[in-house]
């Protein structure tokens, strides 16, 4: 009876992370989402486009510094979904390629 107990003990928390990951957005998935939907503006490096802070009167954070990668999952999607001052919301864009990009945009953390 302890060996069944220990084996399933170790198959629930092998499986624990995989479960966890697969709520969490895919950063590859992420790249195509954000090059399509978010690099006009932010750049593909999380910088942002001069040209484009210039014509919108703006300076944008970049997406690795601490004031960007301290929002919460929630937070970033939030933005994403329904913007915030002259960031517009993002269009056509699911659920789960909000979780990508955010996904993605942790990566560029410094």
């Amino acid at each position: 009876m302890k060996i069944v107990i220990a084996v399933a003990a170790f198959v629930i928390c092998a499986a624990a992370p995989a479960a966890f990951a697969q709520s969490h957005g895919n950063a590859k998935q992420g790249k195509e989402a954000y090059m399509a939907h978010c690099a006009t503006c932010h750049a593909a490096d999380g910088n942002g486009k001069e040209s484009a802070a210039e014509l919108m009167k703006v300076k944008f954070p970049p997406l690795g510094g601490e004031k960007a990668q301290s929002l919460s999952d929630a937070e970033m999607a939030q933005l994403i979904e329904h913007g915030k001052n002259k960031m517009k919301p993002v269009k056509d864009v699911s659920k789960k390629d909000i979780a990508n990009i955010i996904a993605f945009v942790r990566t560029f953390k410094k």
